[in-house]
């Protein structure tokens, strides 16, 4: 169960109260009361899909039934609006019946764009229909297939080689790097 942020500080400010009626100070003038704060709006992505194109990845997304469709994605360590995209593109996926999970690899800087890089040289059929959902969202998508043997090779070539990591058991990443300059 989440707790919400709200109880928190309604649970310190209730023990506060209760404070001040065991130690009896005048309670504090309700103008001098700090007042609440709203929460900071969340990041937002120009290059996300708008309503046409979201509802086409949708539609695409519904469409498969393979058990084990689900989307990886990685973004810009501290670039809010690469968060706000993977953030955007995973609740597509999600919307569509796949899981998704978002995820900031660290050390490394992304390149700008966004790229669907597939684990195998002969994905399965649900991996093509996740390329072709990213390919209906509106942005330019680059993709490329034999990753993982490609991150492997590397790795063992370069031992410091910062590649972006597949999940153990994932097809796909979809790389989220920060905007392209103009």
């Amino acid at each position: 169960m989440r707790i919400s942020p709200a109880r928190p500080s309604r649970l310190l400010a209730g023990l506060a109260a209760a404070a001040v009626i065991l130690t009896g100070p005048a309670a504090p003038d309700a103008a001098d009361a700090p007042k609440p704060t709203a929460a900071p709006a969340a990041a937002e992505s120009p290059r996300a899909p708008d309503a046409t194109e979201r509802a086409a990845m949708v539609e695409i997304l519904k469409g498969e039934s393979a058990p084990e469709r689900a989307a990886w994605l990685s973004y810009s360590a501290g670039n809010s609006e690469s968060k706000a995209l993977a953030d955007a593109l995973a609740a597509a996926f999600r919307d569509g019946g796949w899981k998704a999970e978002t995820s900031a690899p660290s050390g490394m800087m992304l390149k700008a764009g966004v790229s669907m890089l597939i684990a195998e040289e002969q994905p399965p059929a649900w991996v093509e229909t996740a390329l072709r959902a990213m390919q209906a969202s509106g942005i330019e998508v680059k993709s490329a297939i034999g990753y993982r043997a490609y991150y492997d090779e590397m790795k063992k070539e370069k031992p410091g080689w910062a590649g972006v990591p597949l999940a153990k058991d994932g097809a796909f990443v979809i790389v989220v790097g920060p905007e392209p300059k103009s």
